[in-house]
This record gives C-alpha cells, structure tokens and sequence, in this order.
C-alpha cells in the first residue's frame, strides 16, 4: 500500500467526501486539463474541463516490485468535427500526470489531491463512429523510458550534437579497434 499524504489522508477520512479523477496531458501548444466531473473546477490556480461520463481510465495497477507500467485514458462521443487538428497534435513523450481528488460532499471543494501516475503520452488511438470518435491515449510511467533506445552511440560526432565543443570523446575512433594486452 502506498503511503498518504498526512493532508490526504484527512481528507479521506471526512464524514462526506467524493473522488475525483484529475489528468493532465502536456501537448505542444495546448495543454489538457480534464476532471471526471462536470462543469469547471479549479485546482492549482487551472480550470479543470469537466469531461464526465464521457471519460474513462483503465485501472491504474500498482506493483511491490519497480517496473514500468502503463494506462489508458478514453474519451467517448467526440464530434468528429472536432477531430481536424488532431493529426498535429505533438504529444508522444510529452509530460502527463493522473490525479486523485477528495472533494467535499457533493461541492467542487477540493480537500485533498494525491498524483496516482507521472509519466508521459505514448500511443494515440482514434475510433471514428457514427455517433461520434472514440480516442484512446496510453500513458506509461517514467519507468517505460528505460525501454526504449537512444538512438546515439557514444562518439564524438554524437556528443557534438548534445554538447558543441565537448572533448571528451575525442579520441573514440582512434581506439576502438587497438588491442590492449595486459
């Protein structure tokens, strides 16, 4: 089990509370800020869009073990004109974070908020319907970048690239293929 915040533990055990689930998604140009309700909320000097019954998040596990792991968030019933920049839209990799909330009885008091995920965008998935377009976003943790490759070796050209006039690596191509006899 995790630890609580001391504030969130409180607030967990009010006489009346409801949950609420908080994402936000970091794209280029237009960050995401949605709660599971309906109407605005304010959390962190943000407006939170209210995106009710037409979310969804898949469970969140939680493991003894470190290991990566991953999430998917849906949103249902989009308007398919609502779908033309979302081709441009640059997310994959890009900061994400899912949230729990305690808010007061029935209000939109938030008395305590605990992150349940940090991580990034990975896989956008778009359902066109009749009715209207389901998309999915998968979020991983900051454990599935330890997955993926680089892309770099270590040579001077390369770190060149991450750091002009960066000696360090100088002399790679001159020895990689010497032979050292101990």
């Amino acid at each position: 089990m995790r630890d609580l915040h001391p504030d969130f533990a409180a607030a967990c055990a009010a006489s009346e509370v409801s949950p609420a689930l908080l994402a936000f998604l970091d794209i280029e140009n237009e960050p995401v800020r949605v709660w599971s309700g309906v109407g605005a909320l304010h959390y962190a000097g943000e407006t939170w869009l209210g995106v009710g019954s037409f979310g969804e998040v898949d469970a969140i596990e939680e493991y003894a073990e470190i290991r990566a792991g991953s999430v998917n968030l849906t949103l249902t019933e989009v308007p398919n004109s609502a779908l033309s920049s979302l081709a441009s839209l640059v997310f994959k990799g890009r900061r994400a974070e899912l949230l729990l909330a305690m808010l007061a009885g029935d209000s939109q008091e938030l008395i305590g908020v605990e992150t349940l995920m940090r991580g990034s965008m990975d896989v956008l998935t778009v359902q066109r319907k009749p009715k209207g377009t389901t998309i999915k976003i998968t979020l991983t943790n900051e454990l599935a970048k330890l997955r993926e490759s680089w892309g770099q070796i270590y040579t001077d050209a390369d770190q060149q690239t991450l750091h002009p006039g960066d000696t360090g690596l100088r002399f790679v191509q001159s020895i990689q293929d010497v032979d050292i006899n101990l």
